[in-house]
């Protein structure tokens, strides 16, 4: 997966297109982005989320591409709720709940 991470100003910390370890403070929000093909007939979904950490949303945000089979993307957001290395473990399953893919990361709240 290409993996690319901005800072934006105040408390967010934004992750496109995959999982990557990221260090945030408390209080602040990693959004993490996974590409998501519908066609497929797979989701992503969370299978853990370390205590120290919230998910707080999960959204689908579509293909810009009007023909069949364009992928969109799955996002996730959690607040840092304390200190500590807190896993985030994600796997990609298809609608009978076999798994596709799937996928990990480390938060370390400061």
């Amino acid at each position: 997966m290409n993996i690319t991470g901005r800072r934006y100003p105040g408390k967010m910390k934004y992750i496109a297109a995959g999982p990557k370890d990221v260090t945030v403070g408390v209080g602040d929000t990693v959004e993490l982005h996974l590409t998501e093909d519908l066609s497929r007939d797979c989701c992503w979904s969370t299978s853990r989320i370390g205590e120290g950490l919230v998910l707080r949303d999960i959204r689908f945000l579509p293909s810009k591409n009007p023909l069949p089979g364009g992928t969109g993307e799955r996002i996730f957001c959690f607040q840092a709720r304390r200190a500590g290395t807190w896993p985030v473990s994600l796997r990609l399953r298809r609608h009978l709940d076999l798994w596709a893919d799937s996928a990990r990361m480390t938060v370390t709240v400061e």
